[in-house]
C-alpha cells in the first residue's frame, strides 16, 4: 500500500510540474500580450505627439516669421555691405600697389589700347591716301 502512495504523489509532483510549466508558458504569453498593447499605444501616442509638435512648430514659425526673417536679413546684408568694402579696398590699394611698381591698370591698358587702334586706323587712312596719290 505504501508504494501506491508514492505513486499518487509521484502523480501529484508531475502535475504540479506540469502545471507550473504550463503557468510559465501562460505568463509568458499574457507578458507578450501586455508588451504589443503597450508597444502598439506607445506608437499611436508617439504619433500624436509628433502630430502635436508639429503642428505647435507651424505656428510658432507663422508668428515669429517677421523675427526669423529678420534674424536672417539682417547678417545677409551686413555680410554684402562687408563684401562690397573688402572689394572697394582691393581695388583701390591693388591700384596703389600697381602705380607704384608703374605697373598701368586695366583701365589704364584699355585707354592705351584704344589710342593705339585709332593712330592705326589714322595712319592706315594716310598710307593708303599716299598709295592712291603716287598712282596718279
Amino acid at each position: 500500500m505504501t508504494e501506491k502512495i508514492e505513486i499518487v504523489n509521484e502523480k501529484k509532483l508531475t502535475d504540479k510540474v506540469i502545471e507550473f510549466g504550463r503557468d510559465g508558458l501562460y505568463l509568458g504569453l499574457g507578458v507578450v500580450s501586455v508588451v504589443q498593447e503597450n508597444v502598439v499605444e506607445l506608437v499611436n501616442r508617439g504619433k500624436e505627439y509628433r502630430h502635436n509638435l508639429v503642428e505647435r512648430g507651424e505656428k510658432l514659425a507663422d508668428e515669429n516669421r517677421g523675427k526669423v526673417t529678420e534674424l536672417v536679413e539682417m547678417p545677409q546684408a551686413m555680410a554684402k555691405d562687408t563684401y562690397k568694402k573688402a572689394a572697394d579696398s582691393f581695388d583701390k590699394y591693388s591700384e596703389q600697389v600697381l602705380t607704384r611698381v608703374h605697373l598701368p591698370t586695366a583701365d589704364a591698358v584699355e585707354t592705351m589700347t584704344k589710342k593705339v587702334n585709332a593712330v592705326d586706323r589714322k595712319l592706315d587712312k594716310i598710307i593708303k591716301e599716299n598709295a592712291t596719290a603716287e598712282k596718279i
